[in-house]
């Protein structure tokens, strides 16, 4: 089953709610190497949790996106060894998981088919 055919399952609150916090992701955030790394497994079980249908797993993901965001981001991401404060290490989302999130928006679009383009994407109201 490919990730668009999973995303068809999936219903459109819980869709919604993971294609924002990924837009957020894209257009916003900032973390460190390190910080970037560790999100990388997360994002792994959320393409997995999307290709299977499984709601309540993107769900849970998506909920663990929502706690790196905001000020928990600042804390988690710092060098920890006093070099270098952490906000003058932070990266924007590096370009192979950058590939990895915009496919999972698209394949939570609304009205995007198996492998078709997505629709205007969500944002917050």
């Amino acid at each position: 089953m490919s990730t668009s055919e999973g995303a068809a399952v999936i219903d459109r609150e819980t869709a919604d709610a993971a294609r924002l916090a990924l837009e957020l992701m894209l257009d916003e955030w900032r973390l460190t190497p390190e910080g970037w790394g560790e999100l990388a497994e997360l994002l792994a079980e959320l393409t997995a949790a999307v290709a299977a249908g499984d709601a309540s797993g993107v769900k849970a993901l998506t909920g663990e996106l929502d706690e790196w965001s905001g000020g928990r981001v600042g804390r988690i991401t710092g060098a920890g060894d006093g070099t270098e404060p952490a906000e003058d290490r932070r990266v924007p989302l590096p370009e192979p998981d950058r590939e990895r999130v915009v496919a999972l928006v698209h394949a939570l679009a609304p009205d995007a088919p198996p492998g078709g383009p997505a629709s205007a994407p969500a944002r917050r109201t």
